[in-house]
């Protein structure tokens, strides 16, 4: 896209006018030279900044405030090189997922580790994204190998705020914003619109003029401006002995589809408590509250439903739309779903608690040991409702369906660390032992025949579905050893061991060795270097490896199901064949990197280049119906993954008045499979494909060759057997190959800030650059005729229909129950994926000293925030930043009816006593 050109030119001519701008600068200015020296948490051990030699990213909650989400990934999109956030869609209370350095698998699991405060969480975590301290990125093996086999796809590591000693501080954020409903560009028919492509179809039967006018707008019946209240008070204090960080938030949100509903009161308290100069005690609790209500309908109905139709009769009443329905109905499926929504509703209830007893033990000045002792619990329930006045509810004299969850973490690490100066020399080292464990159980049941407006199983209920449940549990244990030797602050090197068994693999392959070791180098302390505006030049480098395991949790095992009779005896169908010899998917990880500081610290530059192979990958492969059993998981196949990661960030201004600063980052990377089980094409779901020498993210499909001009038909290539390569206007005859990849060629973000006095801006805009999305919505409303009676896309600009010989045209003819297939799965649907988003936009003003002394509170501001303000993209669907759409559990580059990402504006106000 020519945009993202003229943004990276953009970006250029400001970092060169803060280069001119530092070396003018005079003496005077804040950013003087300084020791830069900051102490970090990485992982399980703390070290200086300075001596870092793994792929980081620190994010302080300074850069966590552009946001008003309830989710704490929804916060990190644009805030680090080489971290993609894959949106959940724009439902109240969504989650979005956090993918690190692109994909290294092909269908095991790739979503990052979540850590929060030294605990491994079994998923990403439920917390109010303003107890959050500040947010580390862990990218290479030299800061994932301690966590082994869960460490694979990076890891996300946060810290919770915490008490401080003297005076205490009692804060309040009160934030209120409108979501407003945003379809992108995806634009559906108006009643005159469909009335003159319905009767353009060659065959279409007659239809009354007069349904020639706008109609019903389903689209917006269904959807309606979201309200979100997000509150937070906080303390924070203490003594010498004591520190105390308290934190109650209440959200709540109102969807922008009518009838969805999120709610969330949450707490947590951290304290630290010394007993004696040699031990401290940190207890923690996390609790939070969930509920939400599901009135809603989904997007396809609406999109797929006729202006022509109207829902209401003319006194206004929702109409019964059935078998037995006289009136006039031109949708295909024949039915008003609204109509059932009049009682209809789902809910759920999510109870999270998360309890650390944490302990550290100073034996001396070097020496001490850390224990964390975490329990990690969900409860989680929901329920759906079918009123037996409903159509839906009728065959069965509703329906009533209940669904448990139970999901309970251990972790506990008891860990020596060790950190002593030996004149220039230092040696910081940590061995510890870790133990973790999961069950997770759930239960689901339901009865028909209820009594209407109630809800629960004993209220006259005539009959019940068969229960169903399921039951996993699994455990780990591990030993970890890490040495860094430091020397004269100038050379560093560092090591890592964790010894792993897994309860996820069989007795002969449970146990794993995982490793890093590397390297850093500060040149800025050499004698020779004399670059004055140079404050810091370090190279670094790792190599390690880390693991991957199976989703199941008994990929090693024979699986039965004792789902099926005979002669009255249950009996135990064969589901899944065991491999004794599953074993960790491993991936090699290999980066090198430089880090800058120069100008009086005014420009900060970090540049990586990571080069990634996963071997022994974890598949789950089908069986030939002829064995009996459908399935097997194996390790087989290898890929590679490689990329480059560039962050920079600058302070442009520095005065007592103004600042200005600048951020820029931009991340690419390469993968492709390197073998398949015997080197052959291994089909995924979602139109993926696993090959030889191609993306993991390769589209299998068949390839549009457009429109014959001649007679309008479409076509596709056909690849001969000598090779050669033809067109035909039969769908079953093309060739199946690969057409594109989901894969970006690059990704990243522009974030300002900008201060003037006490006012203030922030922005930041978020580009990705190549790679494609399916947009499978397409299939059904640009169908070309296919299905007559579902509403329809308005075509583009640039999108032509062929209605006479000699029309070079987009669209095929259309014609009435059209069979000639053109609206399949093809490349015809395969659509470039970047795009340009203005992420947010924050303005501000933090009142003087002078006014809040008299109002006797220590600080207030005040700011108001658009977010999703708007996108550029040439996508024709509603947003090509796909999540999982459509009940998708990874992220397919298909783009199906998710939940549009809404505009979001916002009103804050922020003080503190």
């Amino acid at each position: 896209m020519k945009r993202q050109n003229s943004l990276a030119t953009s970006v250029c001519f400001f970092l060169m006018t803060g280069f001119i701008a530092a070396q003018t600068t005079k003496k005077t200015d804040s950013l003087e030279e300084k020791k830069i020296d900051d102490i970090v948490i990485i992982g399980y051990k703390t070290q200086k900044r300075s001596s870092l030699t793994a792929a980081v990213s620190v994010i302080s909650d300074k850069k966590l405030q552009d946001s008003n989400t309830s989710s704490v990934s929804g916060l990190l999109q644009g805030k680090a090189a080489g971290v993609q956030i894959l949106p959940g869609g724009g439902s109240a209370g969504s989650v979005a997922t956090v993918k690190i350095r692109g994909t290294s698998t092909i269908n095991g699991p790739s979503n990052a580790l979540w850590v929060v405060d030294g605990v491994v969480m079994p998923y990403a975590p439920n917390l109010d994204p303003n107890q959050i301290e500040s947010i580390n990125i862990l990218k290479d093996a030299a800061s994932t190998a301690l966590y082994g086999s869960k460490a694979a796809n990076g890891i996300v590591q946060v810290f919770t705020k915490s008490g401080n000693s003297g005076k205490g501080t009692l804060s309040a954020s009160l934030t209120n914003s409108f979501n407003m409903f945003n379809n992108g560009r995806f634009k559906l028919m108006n009643g005159t619109q469909l009335y003159d492509y319905f009767t353009s179809l060659k065959g279409a039967p007659a239809i009354p003029e007069t349904l020639r006018n706008d109609g019903y707008n389903w689209l917006k019946d269904g959807t309606q401006t979201g309200v979100v209240q997000n509150y937070t008070i906080d303390f924070r204090g203490g003594s010498n002995n004591s520190k105390t960080y308290i934190s109650g938030n209440y959200y709540n949100e109102t969807g922008t589809v009518k009838g969805d509903e999120f709610n969330r009161l949450s707490f947590r308290i951290n304290h630290e408590q010394t007993i004696k100069p040699w031990l401290i005690l940190k207890p923690k609790v996390s609790l939070s509250y969930t509920t939400r209500k599901d009135t809603q309908a989904s997007l396809y109905e609406m999109y797929l439903n006729m202006p022509w139709d109207n829902p209401r009769d003319s006194n206004g009443n929702l109409i019964r739309v059935d078998e037995n329905y006289t009136g006039d109905w031109y949708g295909r499926d024949h039915s008003n779903y609204l109509y059932d929504l009049q009682w209809n509703y789902g809910k759920s209830n999510q109870l999270d608690l998360i309890g650390n007893l944490d302990a550290e033990i100073k034996f001396t000045d070097y020496l001490k040991f850390i224990s964390t002792n975490n329990v990690t619990y969900k409860n989680y329930d929901n329920m759906y409702y079918t009123d037996p006045r409903s159509i839906s509810g009728t065959s069965n004299k509703g329906q009533l369906t209940e669904n448990y969850q139970k999901d309970i973490s251990k972790f506990f690490n008891q860990m020596l660390r060790f950190d002593k100066d030996f004149g220039n020399h230092n040696i910081n080292a940590l061995a510890a032992y870790e133990y973790t464990d999961r069950f997770y159980k759930e239960s689901r049941a339901g009865v028909y025949g209820v009594v209407p407006g109630t809800d629960i199983f004993n209220t006259g209920a005539t009959t019940g579905q068969k229960p169903t449940g399921r039951k996993l549990d699994r455990a780990y244990n591990a030993l970890l050893f890490n040495t860094e030797y430091v020397y004269d602050k100038k050379y560093f090197i560092q090591g890592s061991l964790r010894s792993e068994s897994s309860s996820a693999f069989g007795a002969n392959k449970r146990n794993g060795l995982f490793y890093a070791y590397s390297v850093g180098w500060n040149i800025n302390k050499e004698n020779f270097f004399k670059v004055k505006p140079v404050n810091e030049w370090k190279l670094r480098a790792s190599r390690g490896l880390v693991g991957n395991t199976p989703s199941p949790d008994y990929g090693w095992q024979d699986l039965y199901r004792l789902t099926e009779k005979y002669n009255g005896q249950i009996g135990a169908t064969w589901f899944q064949l065991g491999n004794a010899g599953l074993t960790w998917e491993s991936i090699y990880q290999n980066n090198i990197g430089t880090d800058i500081r120069a100008f009086n610290n005014r420009l900060t530059l970090n540049i990586d280049y990571f080069n990634n192979k996963t071997k022994d990958l974890l598949v789950l492969v089908p069986l030939p119906s002829l064995t009996g059993v459908d399935r097997q998981y194996l390790n087989i196949g290898d890929v590679k993954n490689k990329g480059w990661e560039f962050n920079v960030n600058y302070s442009i201004i520095r005065s007592k008045d103004i600042s200005w600063d600048l951020g820029f980052n931009i991340s690419t990377y390469k993968n492709n499979v390197l073998s398949t089980r015997n080197n052959s094409t291994q089909v995924l779901d979602n139109y993926h494909v696993a090959i030889q020498g191609y993306d993991v993210t390769s589209f299998y499909m068949r390839k549009w060759l457009g429109v014959n001009p001649d007679n309008g038909e479409g076509q596709w290539e056909v690849i001969n057997p000598d090779g050669s390569r033809s067109a035909t206007s039969k769908y079953n005859l093309a060739t199946v190959q690969v057409v594109g990849a989901a894969t970006p060629d690059y990704y990243g973000s522009v974030s300002t800030n900008l201060n003037i006095k006490n006012f203030y801006l922030a922005a930041n805009v978020y580009f990705s650059q190549g790679g494609q999305v399916y947009n499978f919505y397409r299939e059904y409303f640009d169908s070309d005729g296919a299905y007559p009676y579902y509403n329809q896309m308005a075509l583009k600009d640039g999108w032509t229909r062929w209605e006479k010989p000699g029309d070079i045209a987009t669209h095929p003819a259309a014609v009435y129950n059209n069979n000639s297939l053109t609206n399949k799965p093809s490349s015809r649907y395969l659509e470039d994926a970047s795009f340009v988003k203005l992420r947010s936009l924050r303005i501000g003003y933090n009142f003087p000293a002078s006014l809040t002394e008299k109002m006797k509170i220590k600080s207030a501001n005040i700011y108001i925030m658009g977010e999703n303000l708007f996108t550029i993209t040439k996508f024709s669907g509603v947003d090509p930043e796909v999540g999982n759409a459509d009940n998708q559990t990874s992220y397919s580059g298909n783009a199906g009816a998710i939940y549009p990402i809404p505009r979001r504006f916002s009103l804050g106000l922020n003080f503190s006593f």
